[in-house]
């Protein structure tokens, strides 16, 4: 369920009546100044209006978009302001008579946050854990592949994993390769682990190793490391409850502690590791970061807690009267148990992203489909009829533009009523227990 940029565009373009889409017959000029296809004879000269671009979407000057200045209909040939080079035979392209693809991606990208409530990215996750100290401890925010964004790795290869069976909690692992060396979580990375100074904390992981005396795990606080026994090396995850599997490290962090470490060993190069569900658990609740899941002013509309630890039973618990800081810390109250599964639900603002980040990459996707996808297109048209400068036509087709905007205005209404999405029931709060 999701649509790339590129799919918007096309919807967009198609719901204004502003859609031209072709292959090329015929290479065009060696400077890149004309695009072939003899499919435009059959539109008259004029039809190139004093607005139209063209947008190449294939081939070597892919996604370059240039102004049109006239079509020679005996032939077929665009006369364009210089490409890169030579477009040649066999190249899609489109033309954007109305609005240039660069207008209706600024259009599209504005109407992600306009549609908001009608139309949303609903939000619903079970990546987090009650009073885990540790950031992104099930390892789903990665920088780049091979660069966990709140994690530190060392020597070996971490790599994100999405396979399924390779992953234990969320939807992604680190898979550790190629040299010994380890991953780790310190107060460099995230400054809020320093007030585990002066407390008991137990370090546990779910792991998998395909070698023996390779997978462990340890707590430093700069004085004392305290490490876990090994995997078993079988090529299986340990236990739900790594304490079954001895994966675990129970060490008091010392008041003075000059460092406040948690490592994932990989010992053996030789051998493949993935590690997921990491938890630096103390017995008292921590802060939850829950800035990166999209909610709409980091408000979820409900958070529940798991009723026994990787239980199945439904429904989980609801918490009430949980509060959430402007710096999108997630807090529970304390009489909720810790070391248990979170699930938020909530509302978020539409984004296109690529590679978990916000992206204006054609290629960029959106969690949207039919129907909610013509709200989308109608609140772009009316921003296009509302927000761009209204082409230098004579009077009847400026008020026709006018008239175009007021349509797509209450279009937008119509369609939100028809398509908009129902919201998850927001939390009951008690007030202060």
């Amino acid at each position: 369920m999701s649509t790339t940029l590129a799919d918007a565009r096309i919807a967009l373009s198609q719901d204004i009546d502003d859609y031209w889409a072709g292959t090329t017959t015929s290479a065009g000029a060696a400077g890149g100044t004309t695009v072939v296809d003899t499919a435009l004879a059959a539109k008259a000269n004029d039809w190139i209006t004093d607005e139209t671009t063209d947008l190449i979407t294939s081939g070597t000057y892919d996604e370059e978009e240039r102004k049109v200045s006239s079509l020679d209909n005996s032939t077929g040939t665009l006369t364009v302001l210089a490409h890169g080079g030579q477009i040649g035979s066999a190249v899609t392209y489109e033309l954007h008579r109305l609005f240039s693809a660069s207008q209706k991606k600024r259009a599209i990208l504005a109407a992600t946050k306009d549609v908001f409530p009608y139309v949303f990215q609903e939000i619903f996750d079970e990546s987090f854990v009650s009073g885990n100290w540790l950031k992104d401890g099930s390892f789903e925010h990665w920088t780049t592949s091979t660069d966990p964004t709140h994690w530190t790795d060392t020597t070996l290869t971490a790599t994100e994993t999405t396979t399924v069976g390779y992953y234990k909690h969320g939807l992604v692992s680190a898979k550790l390769t190629t040299a010994a060396g380890t991953l780790a979580q310190s107060v460099s990375n995230e400054n809020i682990l320093q007030f585990l100074r002066g407390k008991t904390v137990v370090f546990s992981a779910q792991g998998w190793c395909d070698t023996a005396s390779c997978l462990r795990i340890s707590v430093n606080d700069g004085a004392t490391q305290t490490y876990s026994s090994y995997h078993a090396g079988d090529s299986a995850w340990t236990k739900e409850n790594p304490r079954n599997d001895n994966f675990y490290v129970e060490q008091a962090i010392a008041k003075n502690a000059t460092e406040v470490t948690f490592t994932v060993h990989h010992e053996k190069a030789a051998g493949t590791s993935y590690v997921d569900d990491a938890r630096a658990i103390s017995g008292r609740h921590s802060p939850i970061y829950i800035g990166y899941l999209w909610l709409a002013q980091n408000k979820p509309s409900q958070v529940f807690i798991e009723s026994t630890n990787y239980g199945q039973e439904e429904p989980w618990v609801r918490v009430r009267d949980y509060k959430v800081d402007t710096n999108g810390y997630l807090y529970i109250p304390t009489d909720y148990p810790v070391d248990r599964r979170v699930r938020i639900r909530g509302t978020g603002y539409l984004e296109f992203l690529s590679s978990g980040d916000a992206s204006e990459d054609w290629s960029a996707t959106v969690t949207l489909d039919e129907p909610q996808l013509q709200v989308l297109t109608a609140q772009a048209a009316a921003w296009l009829y509302g927000r761009v400068s209204m082409p230098n036509y004579e009077t009847g087709a400026r008020e026709s533009f006018q008239e175009a905007r007021s349509y797509w205005e209450r279009e937008v209404m119509r369609r939100a009523g028809k398509y908009g999405m129902s919201t998850p029931s927001a939390t009951v709060h008690y007030g202060v227990r």
